[in-house]
């Protein structure tokens, strides 16, 4: 028994807080992380601004960036309060393994969600184009590849440990190929 138990990582740490992707019910995101806020947990919800026209009235909400996805900044003892919450389904784990989010993927999306560009979320990645680097603005340092499609210009951001890419429609004066 020991031997399976060696095959599974987890990355909690009883001193070192870590960022983790939580699953929510339908809908449930922006509540999830009032009620981990009111317990005194750290968490993300990334939202994006969407503008809705209902007849003669145009109205935004803010509505979550990723479907169904929470992230929490947390150490070993907050990992049970967490599943506790009202509405969280679990945590999401890669092959079993409850993996760590690098604190860069998280500012990576704390700064996309922050600029005022228009994106896409993408379940997949895409097909192969040129390597690029952001260099001018709140994403400079961003790495990802282009792709030309209805003649503009598209970076992709692919986040390994979050398992979703994000499509940025960007200046292309804004980028420059990796070598």
């Amino acid at each position: 028994m020991a031997s399976t138990l060696a095959k599974y990582q987890n990355s909690l740490s009883e001193n070192t807080a870590r960022w983790f992707a939580v699953l929510t019910k339908v809908k449930s995101e922006k509540f999830v992380g009032k009620q981990l806020s009111e317990k005194s947990i750290s968490n993300y919800v990334p939202l994006q601004k969407v503008t809705r026209i209902y007849g003669r009235k145009r109205r935004t909400v803010l509505l979550p960036l990723i479907y169904r996805y929470i992230f929490v900044h947390i150490t070993r003892q907050e990992y049970i309060r967490v599943l506790e919450t009202l509405y969280v389904e679990g945590f999401v784990k890669f092959n079993q393994n409850l993996v760590a989010i690098p604190d860069h993927e998280i500012d990576w999306l704390q700064r996309i969600t922050g600029e005022n560009i228009e994106f896409n979320l993408e379940g997949k990645p895409f097909a192969l184009g040129d390597e690029v680097q952001v260099v001018y603005g709140n994403l400079t340092g961003l790495k990802g590849k282009l792709i030309k499609s209805l003649s503009k210009n598209e970076l992709l951001i692919e986040l390994d440990h979050i398992g979703i890419g994000l499509r940025i429609q960007i200046d292309p004066a804004h980028l420059q190929l990796v070598r």
